[in-house]
């Protein structure tokens, strides 16, 4: 009976963190990772539970978002091949070395990204305006080819370098969204819903690298297949709802509760 309360329990935590990080784009590894540590669970063991549920949750959430409009191909790939590699390296270092020395500074800096993001949503500006008149079309459009042009030119480094950076923070602390969809919003110029759901699907692949790479240096021995199951579960369930609410969100809306949650989730560790 207690156990199958605790499944339940812990599904609704996933289910709850699913909705924030596929509306958001950010989350569900901060919420969960958390709350295992503060429940005595290793790092390790708490990061690569995470990402075991990341596994199946991410690749829900990246189909519906998918299925919704809401990923840029252009941009998925650089996040997913950095990603596994920074994943990897991050999740090995972990399983080596102490994460609380890294989590203040990280911390820092998503705090400093909050702050960027909600002044950034407060400034937001639709870039081009397909019901110009139409005198104006012509040139709207010029310009819009001109900037798709010049932004692909310039995304896969910086994007790639962005990855390679989320995924890293990633498998010390089982965070990934926060810094991955905040500088995706900093870098590209496009709709926040573009970040987010282009973040959570490459999600999926970082994930399955970092809880691999965990688990082949740990074993399974201490390795909780329950409560993976529970927190995968009620966030596979939930993550159409969560694509459909960032599909209908407006872009300063969105960006303003983004930038807002990692302020809420980080100042209190820098403090």
């Amino acid at each position: 009976m207690v156990a199958a309360l605790v499944f339940v329990l812990v599904g609704g935590i996933g289910a709850l963190a699913q909705i924030v990080d596929g509306a958001l784009g950010m989350g569900f590894g901060v919420f969960s990772a958390s709350l295992m540590v503060g429940a005595g669970i290793a790092p390790p063991i708490a990061v690569a539970v995470v990402n075991t549920a990341k596994i199946f949750t991410g690749l829900s959430s990246g189909i519906s978002h998918w299925r919704f409009g809401n990923v840029r191909r252009e941009w998925l790939l650089p996040l997913i091949v950095s990603g596994i590699v920074g994943g990897g390296l991050g999740a090995y270092l972990l399983t080596s070395l102490p994460p609380d020395t890294v989590r203040p500074w990280v911390s820092l800096t998503l705090l400093g990204m909050g702050i960027l993001i909600v002044w950034r949503s407060l400034r937001w500006r639709v870039p081009f305006n397909s019901s110009a008149p139409e005198e104006q079309q012509g040139d709207c459009a010029n310009q819009k080819a001109r900037w798709e042009r010049v932004t692909r030119n310039n995304s896969v480094g910086k994007l790639g370098a962005l990855g390679f950076l989320a995924a890293f923070v990633n498998g010390v602390s089982g965070a990934y969204g926060p810094m991955a969809t905040s500088g995706v919003m900093l870098m590209e110029k496009g709709h926040p819903r573009h970040a987010v759901g282009t973040v959570n699907l490459a999600e999926f692949f970082v994930a399955t690298t970092v809880a691999v790479t965990i688990i082949g240096r740990r074993g399974f021995s201490e390795f909780p297949v329950g409560l993976v199951l529970a927190l995968a579960l009620g966030g596979t369930l939930a993550a159409p709802l969560a694509a459909y609410v960032c599909h209908r969100v407006s872009p300063r809306a969105l960006g303003f509760l983004i930038g807002g949650l990692l302020i809420l989730l980080n100042i209190q560790i820098v403090a």
